[in-house]
Protein backbone atom coordinates (compact mmCIF):
# COMPACT_ATOMS: atom_id res chain seq x y z
CA UNK A 1 0.00 0.00 0.00
CA UNK A 2 1.22 3.48 -0.86
CA UNK A 3 2.16 5.70 2.07
CA UNK A 4 0.52 9.14 2.00
CA UNK A 5 2.37 12.33 2.78
CA UNK A 6 0.40 14.97 4.61
CA UNK A 7 1.07 18.51 3.42
CA UNK A 8 -0.22 21.38 5.49
CA UNK A 9 -0.47 23.86 2.63
CA UNK A 10 -2.16 26.65 4.58
CA UNK A 11 0.56 26.62 7.22
CA UNK A 12 3.29 26.62 4.56
CA UNK A 13 1.75 29.56 2.71
CA UNK A 14 1.26 31.52 5.95
CA UNK A 15 4.86 30.90 6.94
CA UNK A 16 6.16 32.13 3.57
CA UNK A 17 3.87 35.17 3.72
CA UNK A 18 5.03 36.04 7.25
CA UNK A 19 8.70 35.72 6.26
CA UNK A 20 8.18 37.98 3.26
CA UNK A 21 6.24 40.52 5.34
CA UNK A 22 9.09 40.65 7.85
CA UNK A 23 11.67 41.06 5.11
CA UNK A 24 9.69 43.78 3.32
CA UNK A 25 8.56 45.76 6.38
CA UNK A 26 9.39 49.42 5.95
CA UNK A 27 10.45 49.03 2.31
CA UNK A 28 9.32 51.40 -0.43
CA UNK A 29 6.97 50.27 -3.19
CA UNK A 30 9.94 50.24 -5.59
CA UNK A 31 11.93 47.98 -3.25
CA UNK A 32 8.98 45.61 -2.86
CA UNK A 33 8.49 45.40 -6.62
CA UNK A 34 12.22 44.73 -7.10
CA UNK A 35 12.11 41.97 -4.45
CA UNK A 36 9.31 40.12 -6.26
CA UNK A 37 10.87 40.73 -9.69
CA UNK A 38 14.11 39.09 -8.55
CA UNK A 39 12.22 36.24 -6.89
CA UNK A 40 10.29 35.64 -10.13
CA UNK A 41 13.48 35.62 -12.19
CA UNK A 42 15.08 33.11 -9.81
CA UNK A 43 12.00 30.88 -9.94
CA UNK A 44 11.97 30.92 -13.75
CA UNK A 45 15.68 29.98 -13.86
CA UNK A 46 15.11 27.04 -11.51
CA UNK A 47 11.84 25.82 -13.07
CA UNK A 48 11.90 22.76 -15.27
CA UNK A 49 9.96 23.03 -18.54
CA UNK A 50 6.90 20.79 -18.86
CA UNK A 51 7.53 17.46 -20.55
CA UNK A 52 7.44 17.88 -24.32
CA UNK A 53 7.48 21.67 -24.18
CA UNK A 54 9.49 23.48 -26.83
CA UNK A 55 9.18 27.01 -25.43
CA UNK A 56 8.77 28.29 -21.86
CA UNK A 57 5.14 29.12 -21.08
CA UNK A 58 5.92 32.79 -20.45
CA UNK A 59 7.58 33.35 -23.86
CA UNK A 60 5.50 34.70 -26.76
CA UNK A 61 5.15 32.41 -29.76
CA UNK A 62 5.63 35.30 -32.19
CA UNK A 63 6.84 38.88 -32.18
CA UNK A 64 4.32 41.31 -30.74
CA UNK A 65 4.05 45.03 -31.46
Amino acid sequence: MEEKTEIKAVEVVRSIRDQQAGHLAGKSNEEIIEFFRKAGEAARREAKPPTGATKPANMPLHQTA
